[in-house]
């Protein structure tokens, strides 16, 4: 029992200790207001893209991502119909190459954010899902306040 006891002890005399993000604090209104602008910025931008990209919008899909600096990597079928990965450093090629082949938006052509983490307000990442096509671990950094997306990693369906 005092083993007990002393074991208790010394968690509550850690957790009154520790810092703020392992005692559990609420968040002030401020912060969750700021947090809920960052999802909603977040969300446009991957909407920007995913729209831009079926609607062969340039205008969308810059607005989406840093071109110069972002990178895509995915996991492709090769020649020989097999599981392959490759990578491309020119976005701004991927992104001209996107604008002018759109996918047009159909009742088929959906997408969805299935899960959203923003960490200190300026790194977030995204996986995101287009039905029947693609899943994407998207990373978005906030650029001049603004979210953008740096990086792109893909699996086709």
């Amino acid at each position: 029992m005092k083993k007990l006891f002393f074991s208790l002890l010394a968690v509550a005399s850690f957790a009154a200790s520790a810092p703020a993000a392992f005692a559990g604090t609420e968040k002030t209104d401020a912060a969750a207001t700021d947090g809920k602008s960052d999802a909603k910025a977040i969300k446009a931008a991957v909407y920007d893209y995913f729209h831009g990209q079926g609607q062969g919008s340039a205008e969308r899909l810059n607005r989406a991502f840093v071109a110069e600096h972002a990178s895509m990597v995915g996991v492709v079928k090769n020649d020989a119909g097999e599981p392959a990965v490759r990578s491309w450093k020119d976005m701004g090629e991927v992104l001209a190459n996107w604008s002018q082949n759109p996918t047009p938006d159909a009742p088929d052509r959906d997408g969805e954010i299935l899960d959203m983490h923003v960490q200190d307000g300026r790194i977030a990442t995204v996986m995101f899902r287009s039905r029947d096509r693609f899943y994407d671990a998207l990373t978005l950094a906030k650029v001049d306040g603004e979210w953008r997306i740096i990086a792109k990693a893909f699996v086709l369906q």
